[in-house]
């Protein structure tokens, strides 16, 4: 079988901007240049929450690459928290000021007592892509916001898969992934889409294990989720798309969940039935049309 690219096509860094996006009341706070901001900004759907054209933004010009814009990043800042309804601020960097040196982190951790959490992670392009972009998004939500939980929640299960929006599937795949852990009797929590958010992400120390669905994107989140919280991972770097895939995936996370295997063999064949019944009934079509148009030449 040829060796496949999925969506070989990347943005730098900063374009990390649509994982933010994607968050229910998460705004993301830019410090860049305009130029930036305007060519990331592009979307394939996100909360439900902020247009994509609306965040906030330093517009470092030649002043403040000259004398820094830390300033003028500390205004953006206060002035979001007191005029833009959100649950979640994350500072973005770009090149430009990453490279004359401005203390963003610092800015940031003033603003540790505000009423809002607001977080910082470093995205020049120069650094990487988006790819990495999104997992250092991850990475500062993690390590600045999240606290241990008192106690695990009883088969609640973090998805992690695609990246939000730069994938045009992205949000199918979180919903069929939901399903199938679902059926499985589990609780999945997804912290991407509408109606998720703060709430969800509160409850990322909660859960008994992280499912990774993804070829490598989001392994050093998961990795560092069991470092901090102690939380188990499971790693599959394949999408269940087909009945063969499917039953794959729903074997191993049973498995790693603990589940009675007759359980889970009974959803697949429930599923396998379902899925025969529809293709049956769509080679049916075809073979009449194929009649039809046999009969009329």
């Amino acid at each position: 079988m040829p060796k496949i690219l999925d969506q070989p096509r990347y943005k730098c860094a900063l374009g990390a901007m649509q994982t933010v996006h994607s968050i229910t009341k998460a705004l993301p706070i830019l410090h860049s240049g305009p130029g930036c901001a305007d060519k990331l900004s592009g979307s394939q759907g996100g909360s439900g929450h902020f247009a994509p054209r609306i965040f906030p933004c330093t517009n470092l010009n030649e002043k403040d690459v000259i004398f820094g814009g830390e300033e003028g990043l500390r205004d953006v800042i206060t002035n979001a928290l007191k005029i833009v309804n959100a649950d979640l601020y994350v500072v973005l960097s770009g090149c430009s000021s990453e490279i004359v040196g401005d203390d963003m982190q610092e800015v940031v951790r003033s603003f540790k007592d505000a009423e809002k959490p607001v977080v910082f992670a470093s995205t020049a392009g120069f650094k990487g892509n988006n790819f990495l972009g999104h997992e250092w998004v991850i990475q500062a939500i993690i390590e600045q916001y999240l606290k241990p939980a008192d106690k695990k929640a009883k088969g609640l299960v973090n998805i992690w898969a695609s990246v939000p929006q730069h994938d045009p599937f992205w949000y199918g795949n979180l919903f069929e992934l939901e399903n199938l852990i679902t059926q499985l009797g589990l609780t999945p929590n997804t912290i991407f889409g509408y109606d998720r958010g703060i709430k969800n992400i509160d409850r990322i120390p909660e859960a008994e294990f992280n499912l990774l669905v993804s070829p490598w994107v989001g392994l050093s989140n998961v990795k560092l989720l069991e470092e901090k919280f102690q939380t188990p991972y499971l790693h599959l770097p394949t999408l269940p798309i087909g009945a063969f895939e499917t039953s794959k995936f729903l074997r191993e996370v049973g498995d790693f969940a603990g589940i009675d295997k007759e359980k889970v063999e009974n959803i697949i064949t429930e599923s396998e039935k379902n899925i025969i019944i529809l293709l049956s009934d769509l080679l049916m079509y075809f073979w009449k049309h194929e009649l039809c148009q046999n009969d009329l030449s």
